[in-house]
Order: structure tokens, then sequence, then C-alpha cells
């Protein structure tokens, strides 16, 4: 699925539009996700928070942030070229965002100024690499206001190696049902479990478990740090120091 939309596809609209279709049917519990990002990032805050969207992609979250805060000022940053260019054109009417081309595995560097009332990311930090995350985690806090919260959604594997298989071909049933109910796609579970693992390589993905996350939160200097939301291999972490 995401193999398709991998490179110079980004650059057109098309491609985006098939990856918004597609991601609601592949992706368990997305509209929960975003929509407890936005809520807990403008709850912070309410008359016009400060927030800083990292890995931003196409502006999904910063578009379901300003669903419930339209004053909200947003800083949004992401690797990806096409990204930027097509969040600079989607939000290219609105004054209260800025739009940063950065790599997170070298943490927030020197482009962020000021201090945020909520950090966001989904879908993004699995990317980053398993040496990176503390860091980047450290420069989270450190431009977080005092009562500030980071919140990532992201994808995440199993504690056990067990449970892992176990949840992984749970949704390997729960995506063929999907795709076949809302597009009317056949694939047998061994087809599509190999087409999942390929999109996984192809992509980079490098998913930690809820734990890790948690524990490097805490090494980032934290002091508390919960789950707000789980189910299968996808999650909403969020941390703060009150």
């Amino acid at each position: 699925m995401e193999k398709e939309m991998h490179g110079e596809g980004w650059r057109t609209q098309g491609a985006a539009e098939k990856y918004l279709q597609m991601v609601d049917v592949v992706a368990p519990g997305r509209k929960e996700i975003l929509s407890v990002i936005a809520r807990i990032a403008t709850s912070m805050e309410p008359e016009q928070p400060r927030i800083l969207d990292i890995g931003c992609g196409m502006g999904i979250v910063t578009d379901e942030i300003l669903r419930y805060s339209p004053q909200a000022s947003v800083v949004m940053m992401d690797y990806s070229e096409e990204m930027v260019s097509i969040c600079n054109e989607r939000f290219k009417d609105n004054p209260n965002i800025q739009i940063l081309h950065h790599d997170l595995n070298e943490g927030l560097g020197q482009c962020i100024e000021g201090r945020f009332d909520a950090v966001v990311s989904c879908f993004a930090i699995h990317h980053v690499d398993f040496e990176n995350r503390v860091k980047l985690y450290k420069d989270i806090n450190s431009v977080l206001k005092e009562s500030g919260v980071f919140c990532n959604g992201d994808l995440f594997r199993g504690d056990s190696p067990l449970i892992h298989e176990w949840e992984f071909d749970n949704y390997i049933c729960w995506m063929m049902d999907q795709l076949r109910e809302k597009l009317g796609q056949q694939y047998t579970f061994e087809d599509l479990k190999a087409k999942q693992l390929e999109n996984y390589e192809l992509m980079r993905d490098k998913p930690g478990t809820v734990w890790d996350m948690c524990n490097d939160l805490k090494l980032a200097g934290f002091r508390f740090v919960d789950c707000l939301f789980k189910y299968q291999n996808l999650a909403v972490i969020a941390a703060t120091n009150r």
C-alpha cells in the first residue's frame, strides 16, 4: 500500500489523495488517534495554543488541530521535500502556520525558536533511528512550556516475540477484511502478510515497543508518561512534567 506512495509519487495531488483514502482502511483506529492527539494538544492553551508538529507529513495532524482550535499557531517540520511542498500549498492562506524542512534524526536542531504548549507527532518517529530517539525527546522536552505536553501516535511492536507475532497476524486478518469490504480487494493471508512486510522494509520502519518509548522519554527527563490509546499495533503515548 505505502509502496505506491513512496518517492516521486508524493509530488502529485492524486497520490496524496490515494494515500488518504488507503490509510483509513489499513490503519486501525487512525481517526481516534488523530482526535486524541489534537484534543490534548489544544487543551493545554485553549485560546491560541502554540504547537510543534514534527514529521508532519501532509499536515493531517495539523489539520485536525485546526478543527479544534482554528487560531492555533503551528510550526510544522518534515524531512521530505515532497511533504513540505504539499504543506506549503495546503496551508498557504494561513498566516499562523510555519513549515520547515528538517531531519528528526538530527534532533530539533537550531531551527526552533520559543516554547510550545504541545509537541505532536503521528506515524513519524518509528522512522527515526533508535540511537537518536532519546536526543530527540530531550530536545522536545526543552522546547515545551512548563505545563506543555508531548503526544505521539505511532506504530509499535509487541514486547514479547510471541505476542508480537500474534498481534501482527491479527492485524493482517483485520486488514484483509477491511480491503475486501471497503475496496473490494481480495488477498490471501500469506500474500498480504508478505506485502506488508515488504512495505515495512521499503519504508524503513523501525517500531519499538510502548515500553521502549516510555523508558526513553523518562531518560529524556520527562516526569510523567502515559499511554492514552492502544489498538492492535498502534498507540498514543503522552509525556509531560506536570
